[in-house]
């Protein structure tokens, strides 16, 4: 079952969730959406981009560029998602 359905239920039931189950579920949410997200990407990638001998070496190597680009951005959304850490914090100093 998913988390989205987890989710629904408590909310519908009106079952109070504790709250260590309820941040368990919301990073699970995270985690599947990241990954369907990715999963979309990645596919897009490949239905813009398909490995064909078609068109000059340039317009190939290109294509190769922009599908690793967004395979990188793919596993960058998974990867951020599963830890939950979208942004880098700046290191904080100290005002003289």
């Amino acid at each position: 079952m998913s988390a989205y359905t987890d989710i629904y239920r408590a909310l519908t039931t009106g079952r109070p969730l504790p709250p260590d189950e309820a941040a368990g579920l919301l990073t699970s949410y995270r985690r599947e959406l990241g990954d369907e997200l990715a999963n979309g990407v990645a596919q897009y990638a490949r239905e813009q981009y398909p490995e064909t001998d078609r068109g000059t070496l340039a317009s190939q190597r290109k294509a190769r560029l922009r599908y690793g680009a967004m395979s990188r951005a793919a596993e960058w959304v998974r990867r951020a998602t599963a830890t939950g850490r979208l942004t880098t914090t700046p290191t904080q100093r100290r005002a003289s």
